[in-house]
This record gives structure tokens, C-alpha cells and sequence, in this order.
């Protein structure tokens, strides 16, 4: 009788599970984002306010936790979403740090994200959270109206 699990056929299904669970971590303590629907339009001169490069806003009502508005460039606008991304709720949102400018501290675990620099928004500056803010797609009209969507 043919026996049901020979060496060769146990290294076929051993070895790529070995090489599957390199990759599997056990640490990671970070909330999943929510999955949230975002397709909204703002107004540039009136729910912006004529935003300066290098400003933000935030938006409340959208997204998980609201969104911030970041001017990049003349014709270049970036959102993201105010919740962090370590707690992932509606009550752990971003605000502007106490005591430096452009940077954001989490209202619940105190992770700091950078919000000034071309390079910088958005990611993450100290803290518990690992990821940066969530992204969301932003496009400009050219004229008056920015359209954020995921």
C-alpha cells in the first residue's frame, strides 16, 4: 500500500509554509482603518477660505474622522483623514499641536504627524501609530473646486 504522505510530497507543502509564515507578525497592534465612502466637492474661495501653499483646513463631516486639506503647490491639494491611524475612530482625531506649528497630535494616543512640508504631510512624525494619515485621492478643477474621493 502506498503510503498517504511521503517525504517528497510533505517538503511540497512544508516548505512554502515555512516561507508564508517569515513574512505573518504577531505585533502589529494597529486598529484596521475604516472603510469609508469619501466623494465630496469643496469650494475653494468659500469652505477653503483661499488657502496658502503649505496651509491646511479641516473639514469637518467627511471621512472617518473629518479631513484636512493641505495646499502643496498652486494647483496641487492633498486630503487626508483626521483620524488616526493607531486608534481609527471618530473620537481619536488629530488636532493641532499645543506648543509647535504644522505638526498634528492624536487627541487619544498622542502620535504626532507632520503637516507642513511638501514632503512631510501627512506622515508620521512620533508615536504609537506606525502608518501614516490616510489618504484620500484629491483633484483640483483648476479654478475653484477641489473633489475628494476614494
Amino acid at each position: 500500500m502506498r503510503q498517504l504522505f511521503s517525504k517528497s510530497n510533505l517538503r511540497f507543502f512544508l516548505i512554502p509554509f515555512l516561507v508564508l509564515l517569515m513574512f505573518v507578525r504577531c505585533d502589529d497592534n494597529e486598529t484596521a482603518f475604516p472603510n469609508v465612502s469619501v466623494n465630496v466637492y469643496l469650494s475653494l474661495d468659500t469652505q477653503l477660505g483661499n488657502m496658502l501653499i503649505d496651509s491646511y483646513k479641516f473639514i469637518d463631516g467627511h471621512g472617518v474622522g473629518g479631513l484636512i486639506i493641505y495646499r502643496k503647490d498652486h494647483h496641487i491639494f492633498m486630503a487626508f483623514d483626521r483620524a488616526c491611524r493607531h486608534e481609527a475612530s471618530r473620537d481619536c482625531i488629530v488636532e493641532e499641536h499645543p506648543e509647535f506649528t504644522g505638526i498634528l497630535q492624536c487627541t487619544c494616543c498622542e502620535s504626532e504627524y507632520w503637516m507642513t512640508g511638501i514632503d512631510l504631510a501627512g506622515s508620521i512624525k512620533q508615536g504609537p501609530a506606525k502608518a501614516p494619515l490616510m489618504q484620500y485621492n484629491c483633484y483640483f478643477d483648476g479654478t475653484n473646486t477641489i473633489r475628494v474621493t476614494n
